[in-house]
């Protein structure tokens, strides 16, 4: 990028966190009169936190998402139905802020907060947010597994492969997600015969996706079948194996790009 595009979008940077900090201030100022406003407080510091992320000013950042917790817990059991959404989201924008800095043992303690909400959410309103709750449970999963706790990360996995059946159409392919890492990490603990529903279900999915965008799905489609051709050959299911793994050449022929076999996160 040269010199002058990364001044321009440095000032935008400056700009956009200029407006932010003046509605913060203006917010602020209104919610040390009139107590309601702490709820518009609570808004306008997850935005202000996404720009101040996008600025690279991550303690910021964090500092702006830890007020906008302390003003959903503080509110939160008088008015769930008002305050609960900010509260989780600010949680879970917490979480993958921590994860990305590497403290992954405080990530999965603010996003399981979140997942805790979600959950009292759902049933109020599914279609808005048991999609947010997918995310978060496969966030919950993938930083287990990175952690190698294969056993505590397994039922967040089951649970978002039973919620990604559910997703609309036009999420197939995080269905597919879900489904390859419930199959993945179940093979992973040995219960091969368990994890073969799953993992064939996803790579039938992830199929129909490289047929129709080979340079977007294939390499998702290649960890699926290697988790599978695994799978089969745990379970000394060699015939089945060894078709699996003509696939898998032919598709490595024809990317030249080798899949990652970890599972994936939202």
């Amino acid at each position: 990028m040269g010199r002058g595009r990364r001044r321009r979008r440095q000032d935008w940077y400056t700009r956009d966190l200029d407006n932010a900090e003046f509605m913060l201030r203006v917010t602020r100022w209104f919610a040390s009169r009139w107590s309601r406003h702490d709820f518009d407080v609570g808004s306008v510091l997850l935005d202000y936190t996404r720009r101040l992320t996008a600025a690279g000013r991550n303690d910021d950042a964090l500092a702006a998402l830890d007020e906008a917790i302390a003003i959903g817990r503080r509110h939160v059991h008088a008015k769930p139905l008002r305050y609960a959404p900010n509260l989780a989201a600010a949680l879970l924008m917490k979480a993958h802020l921590l994860a990305e800095l590497g403290h992954v043992d405080e990530a999965l303690s603010s996003a399981e907060g979140a997942v805790a909400i979600y959950r009292t959410l759902v049933p109020g309103d599914q279609v808005r947010f048991e999609p947010i709750l997918f995310a978060a449970l496969t966030s919950v999963g993938f930083w287990r597994h990175q952690r190698g706790e294969f056993e505590t990360a397994l039922p967040s996995f089951e649970e978002a492969a039973g919620l990604g059946r559910r997703l609309p159409p036009e999420r197939v392919a995080d269905r597919a997600m879900a489904l390859n890492n419930f199959g993945a990490v179940l093979q992973e603990l040995g219960r091969s015969s368990d994890a073969v529903g799953p993992l064939e279900e996803a790579v039938a999915i992830r199929r129909r996706l490289a047929a129709e965008d080979a340079a977007r799905y294939e390499a998702d489609l290649v960890a699926s079948l290697r988790n599978l051709e695994q799978t089969f050959s745990e379970l000394g299911r060699y015939v089945e194996a060894v078709t699996v793994v003509d696939e898998i050449a032919a598709l490595s022929r024809r990317s030249g790009a080798p899949a990652e076999e970890e599972p994936d996160a939202v």
